[in-house]
């Protein structure tokens, strides 16, 4: 190989590696982008839910994390837990819809909890509004104190 062909050689070599990282490149952005809801509406449908299901497990700092950071600062978790205390057990918690503006959802969930009755147990199903707010580029759940 003489000095220009093999100076053309690695040129090609070079565009053909540049060219394969930008497609690697691409393909992992377009795979990260795949894992990210697509509306606002997706993305917070899936935090209530998860929410949801960490109340549920009675995993009290993982359903803390979801609310809003100014109300996490002034609710340590075992006092957020103690919100909990007596309530019917929750056999199923499903989020129906939500509405967003840019900076806030309303979420409805329907639940359905069992609790002792006369009868014995009994489960009762009822719809619940939620407010969810945007900070920070991620959504949290308002609580009021």
């Amino acid at each position: 190989m003489t000095m220009n062909s093999s100076s053309a050689f690695l040129t090609r070599k070079l565009v053909g590696c540049k060219a394969l990282t930008a497609a690697a490149l691409a393909l992992a952005l377009t795979g990260c982008a795949a894992l990210a809801p697509a509306t606002p509406e997706a993305a917070v449908t899936s935090r209530a839910q998860q929410r949801w299901n960490a109340l549920m497990a009675n995993d009290w700092a993982g359903a803390h994390a979801f609310l809003t950071p100014a109300f996490r600062s002034t609710m340590p978790v075992d006092r957020y837990k103690e919100r909990f205390v007596g309530v019917p057990k929750w056999k199923n918690v499903t989020v129906k819809s939500a509405n967003c503006e840019p900076e806030k959802c309303t979420v409805v969930v329907r639940i359905e909890a069992e609790y002792g009755a006369r009868a014995g147990m009994q489960t009762l199903s009822t719809e619940l509004p939620e407010t969810w707010l945007k900070e920070d580029g991620q959504w949290y759940k308002y609580e009021s104190r």
